[in-house]
């Protein structure tokens, strides 16, 4: 994403060079925050820009220009909140379509795409023709389109865990069950087990008695004789 970044804020700078010189000392901190700012030194820039903001002829310019600043140092909410700053200071078209590019940027860089659409429309309300906010504009929606289709497939994947998880509790409740079923089975049985050797054991024993009383009157079967006499 391209940022909108130090040629305009020179441009500006040279153009209200003439009309600012009761600025000078702004302007002096505006130039070497630019210069540091070109040799990529953000921090020292940054602070140069700070230091303009003490002449209020130079607000504008050292506000959006510390935006940049930050947004190199990748501080993006503290970039949008200088832009911020910068566009409640001006109604110059230019610079307020700029300042909304670079929001729009900054809310990209932290993955807030639907505020970045909204900035980047900001933007093309100054400047309609910008190509690069249209792009970023285009950029931005379609990553919320893949945000949304990605949240559909989270959800998806979600829902089927928990569907499965469900189908895990119900598998181990059944098998809990079927479990607990055939362990009551083989208590069951191993009682009818039991039942039928009592049964078996009290079956013998009855035979062994029969034997018995049937062995018993064979020893006191009748000789055939009969006593007709009694002794008194």
């Amino acid at each position: 994403m391209k940022i909108k970044a130090l040629t305009y804020c020179l441009l500006i700078c040279a153009t209200y060079c003439a009309t600012m010189a009761h600025a000078q000392k702004g302007n002096s901190y505006l130039r070497k925050g630019n210069k540091a700012y070109e040799d990529k030194n953000y921090q020292e820039a940054a602070d140069d820009y700070q230091k303009a903001l003490s002449d209020k002829s130079a607000a504008v310019k050292g506000k959006f220009n510390l935006g940049d600043a930050y947004y190199k140092q990748k501080q993006y909410q503290q970039a949008i909140d200088a832009y911020k700053e910068a566009l409640s200071l001006t109604k110059d078209k230019t610079l307020t379509s700029h300042a909304y590019h670079n929001i729009g940027n900054s809310w990209m860089q932290q993955k807030k795409y639907e505020d970045g659409v909204k900035a980047y429309e900001n933007s093309l309300l100054d400047n309609p023709k910008d190509d690069d906010t249209r792009y970023n504009l285009a950029y931005a929606q379609s990553k919320i389109e893949q945000q949304k289709k990605q949240q559909q497939q989270q959800q998806q994947k979600q829902n089927q865990q928990q569907q499965q998880k469900q189908q895990d509790q119900q598998k181990k409740q059944q098998d809990k069950q079927d479990q607990q079923k055939q362990q009551e089975q083989q208590q069951q049985q191993q009682q009818n087990e039991v039942s039928k050797e009592d049964a078996k054991r009290i079956l013998d024993a009855m035979n062994n008695d029969e034997k018995n009383l049937q062995n018993q009157l064979q020893k006191k079967k009748p000789t055939g004789k009969m006593n007709i006499e009694k002794n008194w």
